[in-house]
């Protein structure tokens, strides 16, 4: 019963949080558009946003935690000392990097401004960055915060936090266009105060903060010499979306593809945040308490993910495709979004969609590598697949898909990753992870979904001078269509039955174990 409390404790906020984070993205679409005002604030925005994904909430939460927890198991009073250390020492580096990192953008402002005119992006970008890079600092020493306050059996404050972010940028919708794109990188940098201040507070309530430590101890530097293999493995998402960013600023011509590319990512995000990384955090577990019975069995678990995976994820991402057109205008379309903005924006969508399956089914399998401490394999694949989605976004962005190019080349890159960890993971004695017979039923059942919404919304055109209420019951009467037809025929006997047939198939795999 306590289990299943956090576990709702912590959904309901994250759910809370993506619910806002749509409604903070329909105000900019409405007040902002594909503005070159919005374009180079969420390129200014991307930096400090990769690199908290990548070392606050990413590899340096995931190299803290588990190392906390079970140095509270031991002995309180040192696991106190190593949170205090890892604190200390962040917020001292980071403070560093803020402060050259604001030097260098207002460096690059004034270049730009005095010998760069027509570089207006550039300047602006540089200008837009100064508020929002100490951003940075204050989000990283609020993962590691929450890290302690989750050692310490404490979620709620952690959980909550995310929503602190979306309530401020909301709050300045009220502002107006002009003031509101002037304001907030300053938003965004009070964020990360009011976050830390709050987990400051859940912290005393439970405990005391950790001792201000500056001095390196044993068990931080072998956290530190964990952290590179994990970050490059995990933040390839992120690198490449950053990647995208910035190509789509520069070969882009015209105000918006920076946006748009940022809007259809967040449609992204949330099946793959509710779905493909709750079905990775749970299957987690189970794969590192199997590692030591060896490759068979790592498959088997893999196996029964990869089928919950397919049971909910298929739907996803054939719904996303062809509803793209509908949720852009329910979300998107209001004030300054334009058919244009929402054309450009329903395209990526789609191409978006093609991703959202290999993604999350490649995170599920680079964490069957982590659960028997191999760092570097996922590394090398990560690294690959960040070459081929550069190689594929240089080509694609100058054909006429032009932003959905680099869409579409995050959905090739990461189909890449999932056929290197596939065939690894076969010939490793894994046998075959994803059994073909076990995807009948879900993607007939796709298929099937896919079509009949696709008669339906051609039925029920939008009509010309109707905004995002008319799409949105386009919308939900499309959801509630295609719900009614996958469930009837995909069921869900299959899972039942596939499972107890793979774990027999499973057993009999006799490939060596390495």
């Amino acid at each position: 019963m306590t289990l299943a409390k956090r576990v709702m404790t912590v959904s309901g906020w994250t759910f809370l949080s993506r619910v806002l984070g749509l409604v903070r993205d329909r105000l900019w679409a409405g007040a902002l558009g594909g503005s070159l005002v919005l374009d180079c604030f969420l390129m200014a925005f991307a930096l400090p946003n990769l690199l908290r994904n990548l070392f606050g909430e990413g590899a340096l939460a995931a190299a803290f935690v588990p190392r906390y927890v079970q140095a509270r198991d031991r002995d309180a009073a040192s696991a106190e000392y190593f949170a205090g250390t890892v604190l200390t020492r962040l917020a001292l580096f980071l403070s560093a990097v803020s402060a050259a990192g604001m030097v260098l953008a207002g460096g690059v402002y004034w270049y730009a401004i005095a010998w760069l005119p027509d570089w207006q992006r550039l300047s602006l970008v540089a200008l837009l960055s100064i508020p929002q890079i100490p951003y940075l600092l204050f989000i990283c020493v609020a993962a590691i915060m929450a890290g302690v306050l989750n050692g310490r059996r404490r979620f709620a404050a952690a959980a909550a936090a995310p929503v602190i972010l979306n309530l401020i940028l909301i709050s300045t919708a009220c502002l107006g266009p002009e003031r509101e794109g002037r304001l907030l990188p300053y938003a965004v940098l009070l964020a990360g105060m009011v976050q830390v201040a709050m987990l400051v507070a859940a912290l005393m309530r439970s405990g005391g903060l950790p001792p201000c430590q500056p001095r390196a101890t044993p068990e931080e530097r072998a956290m530190r010499m964990a952290l590179a293999p994990t970050l490059i493995a995990s933040g390839v998402y992120q690198l490449n979306a950053y990647l995208d960013t910035i190509i789509a600023m520069v070969f882009v011509l015209g105000d918006g593809p920076v946006s748009y590319l940022y809007f259809g990512n967040r449609l992204l995000q949330f099946p793959m945040a509710l779905i493909g990384h709750g079905v990775t955090t749970a299957a987690y577990p189970e794969l590192a308490s199997s590692a030591s019975e060896g490759w068979a069995a790592t498959g088997r678990g893999l196996r029964e993910a990869c089928r919950l995976l397919a049971f909910w994820l298929l739907p996803a991402a054939f719904g996303l495709l062809v509803t793209a057109e509908p949720v852009v205008r329910t979300i998107y379309q209001t004030g300054r979004f334009t058919d244009e903005a929402v054309a450009r924006t329903v395209l990526v969508t789609q191409m978006l969609a093609l991703a959202l399956v290999p993604i999350s089914l490649a995170k599920l399998l680079m964490r069957a590598f982590h659960a028997r401490l191999d760092q570097r394999t996922p590394m090398r694949i990560s690294l690959a697949m960040v070459g081929l989605n550069l190689v594929l976004n240089l080509i694609l962005v100058q054909t006429s898909l032009r932003e959905a190019g680099l869409a579409l080349a995050t959905a090739i890159s990461s189909a890449g990753g999932c056929i290197a960890y596939l065939v690894l993971l076969h010939r490793r004695g894994a046998g075959m992870v994803i059994e073909p017979a076990s995807l009948i039923r879900p993607i007939l059942a796709a298929l099937a979904m896919s079509v009949a919404v696709s008669a339906l919304l051609r039925w029920w055109p939008q009509p010309q001078g109707t905004g995002s209420g008319h799409a949105a019951m386009r919308l939900a009467a499309a959801v509630i269509v295609g719900m009614a037809i996958y469930l009837l025929i995909s069921g869900t006997g299959w899972l039942r039955r596939r499972r107890n047939a793979s774990a027999a198939a499973a057993a009999t795999v006799a490939a060596p174990d390495s």
